[in-house]
């Protein structure tokens, strides 16, 4: 709870530190056109003409330095000294919307485009309700009702009292300047100085205020895509924006950083300058005294071509930025780049200063009265002065007691010091308490964290958040603001850095590379080293500089690539030990490794033919080991090959000793048989497919039975 407040202050601040300048500047631009414009003009342009007067209304009204409580009375005393609907309800749209305040204050918190089509958007709106107000409008009403505009403006309640006063600032007669022509300058500067400085920053300084805190709160509380996740949709963003900016009082200085909080915050802008067109120029307060005196025909027309002009710019202004490819979250803010950092604190000081001195003379808006009242009686709490000095005070002491609790998450570790000497050893994760500041302050370091450096890219991702959290001043101590960068409002890309390194032979080579480490030793990380990251930086580009000298860039280019990688890494690492920087290298990688743009096809075709020429002996080589281990491999077939035959050989050779030693024994037992049988098989070897008649010897005729068989090759017996 006490980190978020203490952020909250912080955002407030940046917020108020980037809009001073510009807020200071519109005030005075403010001054001057009310001092320069005559009331007696405006009320002359304004009574001629249906579409004259409605013209003159929207761009005379535009510029002009009228609060949305102001407007109302001054319109309707234009309207009382003859000037037409059309121009009074123009006149009613164009100036609350718009404003050199305001418009200053867009362009220091905005972008140059919204600046733009916000006063554009303002007058096309109330162009639009004019026409359509002298076309379709009464004409002619019976009876005009006379209203108590200073009593009605803008309170809840339209017989509530309105305390803000507007005195007409006229132009001085010629004839009433002192002489000299110094001293009419001066004169118009006192009262520039009176207007800008005293009346019209007395009623709406209370409103500035409660839209910077707004704004703060907002860039404090919600996630950076908030509106993204949960309200994506054009459409229903708008619808949300008509809902929250009709019925509510807001000026349009209070609009304008609560809309660049709730767009850094993933709002589309679209829907920001729904809000910024319709807050300003409707409210409750306003709109039941404008109905008494207008008609209700009349104020349909206003209402309805506030809404619908809105809801056509809030499209129009999305598909412009998609159309350029623009995200309004880098774009918003980028104004206050081009100023000091010593004139933004010079300048939020001077209005710090005036604010106060405003808001001590001002009484309290009574919406903001109403406001205590409805609580009170709701709760039956008195609220005072005493009572909230009194609660500021006991909040103030259980914020400076409860800056001592020390939260440390896993993977992080905690260091604790008292007057700027280390008192603890490193503080585990968990809950832990210190004495509150000026005696003690805690460094918390996420030790297990893996962070990253990338060089010579442009257009990067965001650097990840420093791996230290510091604390000062009730328990919190925030990032330090060089140039906005560290600020919600926008952050500055660098330019990108100067990637070409000399190689050993002279040539220029392209390299672009990222380092990852992470936290070895908390202590010497936090204390022995200033800027841990900067230090990486510098040690890595040293080491990959030292390694590039050292080789050829056709050797970076091709074939040594991984080598360099790991030079560099033992390089940096070494570095960093000896430094004492308790950092550890986790690895170093070329994410682009090429010659410079100018000569990079000559290189590339270089490249090329050195990689045919390696493809070519790869080849060779390859048909080489092949060739090789096919001759192997039909030798070792021929081999076998023989092998095999000679193993036939001898079987079949033992085969045929063994017929012959079979045979033998056969004839050797039965030779008269053994000789027949093989007188048979001769013939049938002989004569096979012949019809064989075999003729018995005489002594075995008697027991001699003759079979005719057919021989199995012709099919017939023999």
């Amino acid at each position: 709870m006490t980190e978020f407040l203490l952020r909250w202050l912080w955002e407030t601040w940046i917020i108020f530190k980037q809009a001073a300048v510009f807020l200071l500047f519109g005030f005075f631009i403010a001054g001057l056109l009310a001092v320069c414009v005559p009331e007696k003009l405006l009320s002359r342009l304004f009574r001629n003409g249906r579409i004259k007067s409605v013209l003159w209304a929207a761009t005379v009204g535009a510029p002009l330095p009228l609060c949305s409580c102001g407007v109302v009375p001054a319109a309707l005393a234009l309207k009382r000294q003859g000037a037409t609907p059309g121009a009074t309800v123009a006149f009613l749209i164009a100036t609350p919307e718009t404003g050199a305040d305001s418009i200053s204050l867009t362009y220091a918190l905005m972008d140059p485009l919204v600046t733009v089509f916000r006063p554009v958007a303002a007058v096309v709106s109330a162009l639009t309700a004019g026409l359509l107000t002298n076309l379709f409008g009464e004409r002619k009403r019976a009876e005009e009702q006379t209203v108590e505009c200073a009593s009605d403006c803008h309170a809840p309640h339209a017989h509530e009292p309105n305390d803000h006063v507007h005195e007409p600032i006229a132009a001085p007669a010629p004839d009433a300047w002192p002489a000299s022509r110094a001293a009419r300058l001066w004169r118009i500067l006192q009262r520039v100085n009176h207007y800008a400085f005293r009346q019209l920053l007395d009623d709406i300084g209370y409103w500035i205020v409660l839209g910077i805190v707004l704004s703060g709160l907002i860039a404090a509380a919600l996630p950076p895509a908030f509106f993204e996740r949960y309200l994506g949709s054009e459409l229903v963003s708008m619808l949300v924006m008509l809902l929250v900016g009709v019925p509510i009082y807001v000026c349009a200085s209070e609009a304008t950083p609560l809309a660049a909080a709730l767009v850094l915050k993933g709002l589309n802008p679209g829907a920001a300058l729904v809000f910024l067109l319709v807050g300003p120029a409707t409210n409750i307060g306003s709109l039941v005294p404008l109905t008494r005196f207008l008609g209700a025909r009349i104020m349909a027309i206003y209402l309805g071509a506030i809404v619908g002009v809105a809801l056509l710019a809030g499209f129009a202004l999305n598909a412009i930025y998609r159309a350029w490819g623009v995200d309004p979250r880098a774009t918003f803010g980028t104004a206050t780049g081009l100023l000091p950092d010593w004139l933004k604190v010079a300048g939020a000081l001077l209005l710090l200063v005036l604010l106060v001195l405003s808001m001590r003379r001002a009484p309290v808006p009574v919406e903001w009265i109403w406001l205590r009242d409805r609580f009170a009686r709701m709760s039956g709490l008195r609220v005072t002065t005493a009572k909230l000095a009194g609660i500021a005070a006991a909040l103030a002491a259980v914020l400076y007691a409860a800056s001592g609790f020390i939260a440390v998450q896993p993977g992080e570790v905690g260091l604790r010091t008292r007057f700027g000497e280390i008192v603890a050893p490193v503080l585990e994760p968990g809950l832990h308490y210190r004495m509150p500041w000026p005696f003690e302050a805690h460094r918390i370091v996420r030790k297990d964290e893996v962070q990253r450096i990338e060089f010579g890219f442009a257009g990067g991702k965001a650097p990840a958040a420093p791996a230290i959290r510091t604390t000062s001043a009730a328990g919190w101590n925030p990032l330090i603001d060089g140039g906005n960068s560290g600020g919600a409002w926008f952050q500055k890309e660098a330019g990108p850095e100067e990637p070409f390194l000399l190689t050993g032979d002279g040539n220029l080579i392209d390299l672009r590379w990222a380092v990852q480490f992470r936290v070895k030793d908390a202590v010497a990380y936090a204390y022995r080293v200033a800027e841990p990251e900067a230090l990486v930086r510098s040690v890595t580009l040293a080491a990959l500089r030292s390694v590039a000298a050292r080789n050829s860039i056709d050797a970076i280019y091709t074939a040594d690539r991984s080598s360099v990688e790991q030079n560099v890494e033992q390089s940096l690492q070494q570095t960093l030990d000896e430094t004492g920087s308790g950092i550890e290298v986790v690895s170093f990688q070329l994410l682009y490794v090429h010659p410079p743009g100018e000569v990079h096809d000559a290189f590339r075709d270089v490249a090329s033919s050195q990689e045919d020429k390696l493809r070519t002996i790869n080849r060779a080589n390859i048909f080489a080991v092949e060739m090789v281990n096919q001759a192997k491999a039909d030798a070792a077939a021929m081999i076998e090959q023989a092998l095999a035959f000679k193993e036939q050989q001898i079987l079949h050779a033992q085969g045929d000793a063994d017929n012959f030693t079979l045979k033998l024994g056969a004839y050797r037992r039965a030779p008269e048989l053994t000789e027949f049988r093989l007188q048979l098989e001769s013939i049938e070897e002989t004569l096979p497919g012949l019809q064989k008649f075999i003729m018995p010897d005489a002594r075995d005729v008697k027991d001699f039975d003759m079979w005719l068989l057919q021989p199995a090759a012709l099919g017939r017996g023999k």
